[in-house]
């Protein structure tokens, strides 16, 4: 069943600043700025007073959901330049000790001596503003974009993922990069 039109209200905070053009948002906050392209998506987008009404029009399922898509962007948007996204990621060995670095300028982060293979691993720091830190044994990454954070910790537990004849048993090789917390 197709719907008429869906239209949803996305309230702006005070400290928060949006300018739409040309179906490109921009959300601007004291953690900074982040843009997003919504050309391709089949949503009217109006800005009135201190709210961001998003429309779509003659909806089936593919459309109501790509509508919805846009409205949780923008909502993430909004949360990430006034309070950020922080994941934690946890560096578990049993055996092997397992040694990661942060190169800043390459945007990698290096993980050696993974189940006391030679092998580097490297895992790319996906975005501009995505920061990580090593404290002790936790990977820290921070930024305002939470598509940004999330993909770089997926990447990293990607990378540590059990193949091979390790797979058969993930009890006893639980190496790895794991994340445990997140705060959003």
């Amino acid at each position: 069943m197709k719907l008429v039109y869906l239209t949803k209200k996305i309230e702006i905070p005070e400290e928060v600043d949006i300018t739409i053009e040309n179906k490109k948002v921009s959300v601007k906050g004291q953690k900074g700025v982040l843009t997003s392209d919504y050309t391709n998506y089949d949503v009217d987008l109006e800005k009135r007073e201190n709210a961001l009404i998003v429309t779509g029009f003659f909806l089936n399922k593919k459309k109501k959901a790509k509508t919805l898509a846009v409205v949780g962007r923008i909502q993430n948007m909004i949360h990430g330049v006034t309070k950020g996204y922080v994941y934690k990621s946890k560096i578990v060995f049993s055996h092997f000790p397992i040694t990661v670095e942060i190169k800043d300028k390459q945007r990698q982060i290096l993980i050696k001596n993974l189940y006391g293979g030679r092998k580097i691993l490297i895992v790319p720091i996906v975005g501009n503003n995505t920061k990580v830190s090593l404290d002790k044994d936790d990977v820290i990454i921070e930024g305002i974009d939470k598509q940004a954070v999330g993909q770089t910790a997926a990447n990293m537990q990607e990378k540590c993922r059990l193949r091979g004849k390790r797979k058969k048993d993930p009890e006893t090789f639980m190496d790895g990069i794991w994340v445990w917390q997140k705060k959003e």
